[in-house]
């Protein structure tokens, strides 16, 4: 199937590519001295009291008795203060360096100051629920019951596990759903679509993050990673591994051999029927990895009763596991609920980001984030998937993706981190007993992360495809403009965008808008008194970014320094 370019997207490039990027205030197109060393240029648009904030917030921070403590000195101080005194203490400190505000209202005013100093928005309802242990438990015993009932041979990477179901303990970075039943998940909806109505007030492309966690059950996720993988492991045992994955290809004829070679019974006439079936994407009288796992839809096509073997003593048993009634239900509710954001972001002119969470829920996440920008990227990436680089199979994942959107001419959408649950990740593992999913080292993960992104550049450059680099590292963001430059993609370029936490590497944020590069700040919001376990969470971030980056600390005190001489120069 010949790719081509939708025609709006040739529009859009084209134009850009006759403009040179020079920034509203002449910054340079090139990476030039990119150095973020420039703190009065950083730090133009923020206010000194903003300064003094984070000076004293990261001085804070910088105590690790504090830190460890800072969730039982929330408390305390609450209680001592009172709410309305605690309320405005937290605001002078570290509400106010990473809250936006209390609500999609009251947060409008510091959006706009933000875009005006070349800034944009990522919102997020930061507000965490206060889930109990029975609470966390009881969905881990549901699965377990389920596998029982059903004889499931779900894998063990797929399965759940009591000691590793609280995720809140070991992703201190990230936010943790939990399935609480339907009439949760439809609270979560409305307020993910509170979101979407207010990254839409400016109508300038705004971002909001999403997770699939929030609106499904945790275990059909599993579920339905588990079968993925089933059948990723059968098209690999049909054919060579030694070759790259996407080159790989089943004639009919080595398709029932491999079938064969498994045990199975194959019936002719079923793999007759069912063989052009299979091949939808190329049409080439041969089936590929895509052809293979997008054929298998769990909700609709009876592969079990196709993909069966017969052990020595002649009973039959399914290569891959069906659905449930109660998962095909939830296949239907996610779907509903992820059209209905979808809808809702295309109207508003903003794009989902669907956040990536741990390995064994990825495969589901992945499958119905794909689905959904095969529906809604038709014109512009409305949908982004989020690729963690620190697991071995993300580069893999990502090709296998973007072929994906080539074939059906859609605008993929990529979202680039390293990843936030490495910890869990190994722990898991070596207690589960399966391979390790994530890179042995940094630089492994930098590497993955650096050619991902020159992956992604290249669709922007030639297929209006969309990229967000979250990154907080200054040679991340390097590399990522001199990777726009190799590309010949000027620096205003719609299509790619830098994203850093609110509070967090202003003077990288700042310093690309400046420059006229799509810069955004990841704008979290929510109540003083629902937000606090967000809050213990950037402690501990800060904690390790801090040891690891004092010279963002300098250049704050730098600034402030500078301000308060100017201003006592000024006076006299």
């Amino acid at each position: 199937m010949a790719w081509r370019m939708p025609l709006a997207n040739r529009s859009l490039l084209r134009h850009h590519s006759l403009r040179h990027s020079a920034s509203a205030t002449g910054g340079s197109s090139g990476n030039g001295d990119l150095s973020f060393d420039n703190p009065r240029l950083a730090y133009k648009a923020r206010k000194t009291s903003e300064i003094a904030r984070a000076v004293l917030v990261y001085r804070l921070f910088s105590f690790n008795s504090l830190v460890n403590n800072n969730k039982r000195l929330m408390s305390l101080g609450r209680r001592v203060l009172g709410d309305r005194l605690f309320s405005l203490l937290m605001k002078a400190t570290v509400y106010g360096q990473f809250i936006a505000g209390e609500d999609r209202d009251r947060i409008q005013p510091v959006l706009e100051r933000y875009r005006q100093s070349g800034v944009r928005s990522i919102l997020d309802y930061a507000v965490e629920e206060d889930v109990s242990d029975e609470g966390v438990m009881a969905p881990v015993r549901d699965d377990e019951a389920s596998v029982k009932e059903h004889d499931f041979h779900r894998l063990p990477q797929f399965q759940a596990y009591s000691e590793f179901a609280d995720r809140r303990k070991y992703t201190p970075l990230a936010t943790s759903y939990f399935w609480e039943g339907e009439e949760k998940c439809m609270e979560r909806l409305s307020i993910f679509l509170q979101c979407i109505d207010a990254a839409g007030v400016s109508n300038d492309g705004g971002f909001v993050a999403v997770k699939l966690t929030a609106l499904g059950q945790t275990s059909f996720l599993l579920h339905l990673s588990s079968i993925l993988q089933q059948v990723r492991f059968i098209f690999d045992s049909m054919t060579d591994q030694s070759i790259p994955l996407l080159e790989r290809r089943l004639t009919k004829e080595s398709f029932i051999a491999g079938l064969e070679k498994m045990g199975v019974n194959v019936d002719q006439s079923v793999i007759d029927s069912m063989f052009p079936e299979m091949d939808t994407t190329t049409t080439d009288g041969k089936i590929d990895i895509i052809d293979f796992i997008y054929f298998f839809r769990p909700s609709e096509t009876p592969y079990t009763e196709i993909f069966k073997k017969q052990d020595q003593h002649g009973i039959s048993w399914p290569l891959v596991d069906n659905f449930t009634r109660r998962e095909e239900l939830q296949m239907r509710y996610v779907n509903q609920r992820m059209t209905t954001l979808a809808e809702a972001a295309e109207r508003k002119n903003v794009s989902l980001f669907v956040d990536a969470e741990q390995s064994y829920f990825q495969p589901a996440i992945n499958r119905l984030t794909t689905k959904l920008m095969k529906q809604f990227n038709g014109k512009r990436p409305v949908v982004y998937n989020t690729y963690q680089c620190y697991l071995k199979d993300t580069h893999d994942l990502l090709q296998r993706d973007i072929e994906l959107a080539r074939r059906f001419n859609i605008c993929f959408g990529a979202k680039l981190v390293r990843g936030a649950y490495m910890e869990q990740e190994r722990e898991r593992a070596a207690s589960v007993g399966y391979a390790d999913p994530v890179h042995n080292d940094y630089a492994a993960t930098t590497h993955c992360y650096n050619t991902c992104m020159d992956l992604v550049m290249r669709e922007v450059a030639e297929r209006g495809a969309g990229l967000m680099v979250a990154s907080h590292n200054e040679d991340t963001v390097r590399t990522a403009v001199a990777c726009m430059e190799k590309h010949g993609i000027p620096a205003d370029h719609p299509r790619i965008s830098f994203g850093q936490l609110l509070g967090m590497s202003d003077h990288v944020t700042f310093e690309l808008g400046r420059r006229g590069y799509q810069a955004y700040k990841y704008m979290p919001y929510g109540p003083v008194e629902d937000v606090l376990a967000y809050l213990s969470r950037r402690a501990n971030e800060n904690r390790g970014l801090l040891r690891g980056a004092q010279r963002e600390r300098s250049l704050v005190q730098t600034e402030l320094l500078h301000r308060f001489t100017f201003n006592m120069l000024r006076s006299r």
